[in-house]
């Protein structure tokens, strides 16, 4: 299985409520250019995102390369989300797809991104930086703490 993992785009500051912030104009900018610079890369068969906005907004900019899938939501994906929770789902998931050579896109938030993304490489925190709009593939046979193998990590 192939994991690319997305961070949302650039958001407005928080004015309301954190799972209200949008992205800005450059966040669409910069998602858009990151996602269409890799689309022919990302065989998806799944687009998963955050329920907050600006990840849904990421998800949905991501989504209109992939016009045959639909955004599909789970909490697991928010920014205070659990990777070890995160990797067990994605252990059943991968169970459910037909083959192991399946991909699919989680859109998210930090610090989730960062520390599923190292802890999946086996790399101390913050190794691999997670900036907005930045795309990480990730192989992996087993799902499980070091188990990935870092493809290409683009960024903003």
């Amino acid at each position: 299985m192939t994991i690319f993992i997305l961070r949302h785009g650039q958001a407005e500051p928080q004015i309301t409520t954190d799972d209200a912030r949008r992205l800005t104009d450059k966040g669409h900018i910069d998602t858009a250019r990151i996602v269409q610079e890799r689309v022919a890369d990302m065989p998806l068969v799944q687009i998963w995102s955050s329920p907050l906005v600006r990840a849904q907004q990421t998800a949905k900019i991501a989504a209109s390369f992939f016009p045959h899938l639909e955004i599909q939501t789970t909490d697991l994906l928010i920014p205070e989300g659990n990777p070890a929770a995160l990797m067990k789902w994605l252990e059943r998931l991968d169970l459910q797809l037909s083959s192991s050579a399946q991909s699919i896109l989680l859109v998210s938030h930090q610090p989730l991104v960062g520390e599923f993304v190292n802890r999946l490489c086996g790399k101390p925190d913050d190794y691999y930086p997670m900036g907005t709009s930045s795309l990480a593939a990730i192989s992996v046979q087993v799902i499980a703490d070091a188990m990935g193998e870092l493809l290409w990590l683009d960024h903003a």
